[in-house]
């Protein structure tokens, strides 16, 4: 027998089983036969009334709205409270921390003091603020190198060496005081003081530097070698830088026809009889300085009878390597063919009289390699060890403790937005 015939046997069973229980109090107890009419829906009228009647008999208790169990609701979690932002008058961190040392804003903007006044001098507040960020930003990330090498530096050096570091720094400040402040330590503090730092943080600064500076090449030299074959591929790459190309002086006589014109009129405006006046009289006076050139110097000739713009100096253009352009390339051209000395005749274009002269020859040089090659290796050392510091300075960075460096970034960033280093001390 399939499932669905078990369910319905089983159901017939059930039914009879009620049937009979019902049957039980005898014949006359049989209930009457259903009514198989569909049954008849009451009114919303006839429902009320129902309703009124049970209420006033006591069947049923009136309640405000119908009682329904439910699941109960899960208890929604507390609202999460607002993010802790900085107030805008909120301090900013003005010293940075790596690992034991301290940076302030102030060590790290002196050295950009000129860079900020001239950026500030050409560009707008936004414009200042985002190469701000960008500058600040790279120079803190030297900073930070500066004083991660500085310490493993300081912490090798024996007492008598930091003592003549320390006399070195000694010496290089009185240099300083005595080169630029007028051998007075009072304005060397007064401007210090200007930019928020002390005499001693001074020193300071310069010792670090220059133990830094020694430090990596002291380390990292030994582990560069360059070879004989690198240093002349890099001589035949720059070939330009050394070698000069020949070079002769060029001088001038120029009689423009503009410049014989009345004075007020432009060649523009001037009518056909006053251009060819014009000309004619720069004509005149070509011929008359080119006859004056068999006695007289060419310097000479050219301060009397030249009213081109280096009249002056005797009509002398300088060394060129090769023509000018117009109006001046046909008579500038013609000296690459001439020895010192020679001058051309008068040379007329289409806006004036020339005359040329070849002044001194500087012929082409070229460096020979074993003159520069120590020079190079030096060059090409440099760049390496700077390569190899900044590898090394990453490495020591990675294990080092700084502390919020986007707000020491930020901090000097508004230092100098707001108008840093403020009033000029005297100095």
């Amino acid at each position: 027998m399939n499932p669905r015939g078990v369910i319905l046997t089983s159901g017939v069973v059930l039914l009879a089983l009620l049937l009979a229980s019902c049957r039980s109090g005898g014949a006359d107890a049989s209930p009457p036969p259903p009514d198989a009419r569909r049954p008849t829906l009451k009114s919303e009228a006839q429902l009320a009334a129902e309703r009124a009647e049970r209420l006033r008999t006591g069947e049923v208790v009136a309640t405000e709205a119908p009682l329904i169990e439910t699941q109960p609701r899960p208890t929604p979690p507390p609202p999460r409270p607002d993010p802790i932002r900085p107030r805008e008058s909120s301090i900013r961190s003005d010293i940075l921390m790596v690992n034991d040392s301290t940076l302030s804003v102030a060590e790290l903007l002196y050295p950009l003091r000129d860079w900020i006044e001239q950026t500030r001098s050409t560009h707008t507040a936004q414009g200042l603020a985002d190469q701000l960020r960008r500058q600040i930003r790279d120079h803190v990330s030297n900073e930070i190198g500066s004083l991660l090498v500085y310490e493993r530096a300081i912490a090798k050096l024996s007492e008598e060496k930091r003592a003549l570091l320390d006399h070195t720094v000694d010496r290089q400040i009185d240099k300083r005081v005595s080169r630029e402040f007028g051998d007075s330590v009072a304005r060397f503090e007064s401007h210090l003081q200007r930019y928020g730092l002390t005499m001693d943080q001074a020193r300071a600064m310069l010792r670090r530097q220059m133990m830094v500076g020694s430090y990596t090449h002291e380390i990292l030299s030994p582990q560069i070698r360059i070879r004989r074959d690198e240093l002349l591929a890099y001589y035949r790459n720059h070939a330009k830088r050394y070698s000069t190309e020949a070079t002769r002086e060029l001088l001038l006589i120029a009689l423009p026809f503009g410049e014989f014109l009345p004075a007020g009129v432009t060649w523009q405006a001037a009518s056909d009889s006053a251009r060819a006046q014009a000309r004619l009289q720069a004509g005149r006076q070509a011929r008359t300085a080119y006859e004056s050139l068999a006695e007289r110097d060419f310097r000479e000739v050219a301060r009397e009878y030249s009213r081109g713009v280096h009249a002056t100096e005797g009509g002398s253009w300088g060394q060129i390597g090769q023509p000018l352009r117009p109006p001046y390339e046909e008579a500038s051209r013609r000296i690459f063919a001439f020895g010192e000395g020679q001058y051309t005749e008068p040379i007329e274009t289409e806006t004036g009289w020339y005359i040329a002269q070849c002044g001194q020859i500087i012929p082409a040089t070229k460096t020979a390699f074993a003159d520069v090659q120590e020079a190079i290796r030096a060059e090409l050392e440099n760049e390496r060890v700077l390569k190899l510091a900044a590898d090394y300075v990453y490495r020591l960075a990675e294990h080092a403790t700084i502390s919020d460096l986007q707000s020491f970034i930020d901090s000097a960033v508004e230092r100098v937005l707001a108008d840093w280093p403020g009033e000029t001390a005297s100095e």
